[in-house]
């Protein structure tokens, strides 16, 4: 696939991976080796955000990040609502392919609801989680 948008190699200089994600398409970049730490954004950036975290820490471990479906270089599926549940699902199923294990979850803005959420479902899958300027729901709702 190409890029959607042109972005400065210099700042962006990463290669371009995609996964089909229903009929749309996820892109991410996948550098270094190492350690995995996953990244995800908020709303309404992409991995550009980490671009500097990924160029500074590669050397040392194999840093992931993806763009929500409908955000940055990714393509939403047609009837993509744009929710956290449903990055939530799109995120959950993207470490599935790809296979992630024992890594460290980086969450961000709304990052951090889509990512606690796979967080608490699969707490034996981390290393351990990161989080930055965000949030989350209670675990249960006040009746």
């Amino acid at each position: 696939m190409q890029r959607p948008f042109d972005v400065d190699a210099s700042e962006y200089p990463f290669k371009d991976h995609w996964m089909p994600y229903r009929d749309g398409v996820i892109h991410y970049v996948d550098e270094g080796q190492g350690p995995v730490i996953l990244l995800l954004h908020g709303n309404p950036t992409w991995s550009y955000l980490y671009r500097n975290v990924i160029k500074e820490l590669s050397g040392e471990c194999r840093l992931i990040a993806l763009d929500y479906p409908g955000l940055g270089m990714s393509r939403a599926p047609s009837d993509y609502g744009y929710t956290p549940k449903e990055h939530s699902e799109a995120v959950t199923e993207f470490i599935r392919r790809l296979d992630l294990k024992d890594f460290v979850l980086v969450v961000q803005d709304w990052g951090g609801p889509i990512g606690l959420g796979y967080a608490v479902r699969h707490r034996e899958n981390l290393r351990g989680v990161v989080v930055m300027n965000t949030w989350a729901w209670p675990a249960t709702l006040p009746r």
